[in-house]
């Protein structure tokens, strides 16, 4: 599946292989492996990838098909979250290690804080 997608994010951005690999201090030969499945980037890599591209690593792995899903992780709620207050602990400890997509964290955040006007 990373092959597939850093050949995808790559035509998106209309960057040739030696391109690529000249912004990520590679060489056209690495991208080139990359992208025939015939190489596997370390994680270190996997993270600058993620990083140019503005996408997680989830997404380049198959992890998950939405590029900027964020994974929430017990206390690293979003700050608006956390300012709700202790009355929606319960909502806020059901979201942890959820997927969701910051669309959705963003409705949500609207409806408990219009929710007590």
């Amino acid at each position: 599946m990373f092959s597939e997608r850093l050949k995808q994010l790559r035509k998106s951005m209309k960057l040739t292989q030696k391109e690529l690999a000249e912004k990520l201090g590679l060489s056209p030969g690495a991208i080139g492996l990359y992208e025939q499945n015939r190489r596997t980037p370390d994680i270190e890599l996997l993270n600058k990838i993620a990083t140019y591209f503005d996408v997680t690593v989830d997404y380049l792995l198959g992890r998950t098909n939405n590029p900027t899903t964020v994974r929430i992780e017990g206390d690293k709620l979003p700050k608006e979250l956390r300012e709700i207050g202790i009355e929606y602990l319960t909502i806020a400890k059901e979201m942890a290690d959820k997927e969701i997509p910051p669309e959705d964290i963003k409705k949500i955040i609207d409806v408990l804080v219009n929710r007590n006007k």
